[in-house]
């Protein structure tokens, strides 16, 4: 990563993978559906702290890298916004999660606790085509671009549509299926296909 850019927004992209959207019973969305982490749930470090008594699921994603301010106006233009590819696990206090969905509220409570955006950030130049997730030597989530129902490009442009883009943004562009509960104790390894993969234990 360029040690010369500062992280400022964090947005994340939900059910952009169909098999992940099934697997929670939701419905395909018709356009990229949008929430957003605090700067404040940021967590590049190789420990992961989860809040007692809560149930708190994985959701491996990969993040893009804003690299310029402003607003895309077509796919080309979009593409050159994106100055880094890394990969986050985006926390979710799921039995939470489904409550608030249950009465039609906002998911930030069950997204933005302290910590709940881990992020590697390595940052590469190209976006290798696979990745995933493995605990305690078990691989519990594999994705690929192509399965994705939004390009990166789709989502750039449509987030722009919604807020004007900074450069140090970073944006998680959505899980595949596979997610699943952690415990302290856990060993995970997230990484792209023939990388050397981001190591980190729960506490």
């Amino acid at each position: 990563m360029n040690r010369n850019i500062k992280i400022e927004n964090v947005y994340c992209i939900g059910r952009n993978f169909i098999e992940h959207a099934k697997e929670l019973n939701n419905e395909i969305p018709p356009k990229p559906l949008i929430f957003q982490k605090p700067n404040s749930s940021i967590n590049t470090d190789n420990t992961i702290e989860i809040p007692r008594g809560e149930n708190i699921d994985h959701e491996v994603e990969i993040v893009l890298l804003v690299g310029k301010t402003g607003i895309p106006k077509n796919p080309q233009e979009a593409k050159g916004f994106i100055s880094g590819f890394s990969l986050g696990l985006d926390l979710t206090k799921r039995k939470l999660q489904t409550e608030l969905k249950a009465k039609g509220l906002p998911w930030f409570p069950a997204k933005s606790f302290k910590g709940s955006a881990v992020l590697d950030d390595n940052f590469k130049n190209e976006c290798p085509n696979e990745f995933h997730l493995i605990v305690n030597q078990e691989k519990r989530q594999t994705g690929r671009v192509k399965d994705m129902i939004f390009s990166f490009e789709d989502i750039i442009l449509h987030l722009s549509k919604v807020v004007s883009l900074k450069r140090g943004d970073i944006i998680f562009t959505g899980t595949p299926e596979g997610v699943g509960p952690l415990k302290r104790g856990d060993q995970i390894e997230m990484g792209f296909i023939n990388h050397t993969p981001k190591e980190c234990v729960v506490i």
